[in-house]
């Protein structure tokens, strides 16, 4: 069962996330949030923009890795 995360929730993950295991693309994020049953509660590149956004973490285009890498 996948549970939905709060806004804090989902953000306390996410930075612990990218704290514990360094850069990370966002199909990396979700697929091990996917693996411990949690999603995010937008889209989780929506989501991952507005923590960027919000200065909380910091993400830009790889090229090489063909989307958008996380990283505190």
């Amino acid at each position: 069962m996948v549970r939905v995360l709060s806004e804090s929730e989902a953000e306390r993950y996410v930075i612990e996330l990218l704290r514990s295991r360094g850069p990370m693309t966002t199909s990396e994020i979700e697929s091990l949030a996917r693996k411990e049953g949690k999603r995010c509660p937008d889209e989780t590149v929506l989501f991952l923009n507005k923590l960027r956004t919000k200065g909380k973490i910091r993400g830009e285009i790889s090229q090489e890795k063909r989307g958008w890498v996380w990283w505190v």
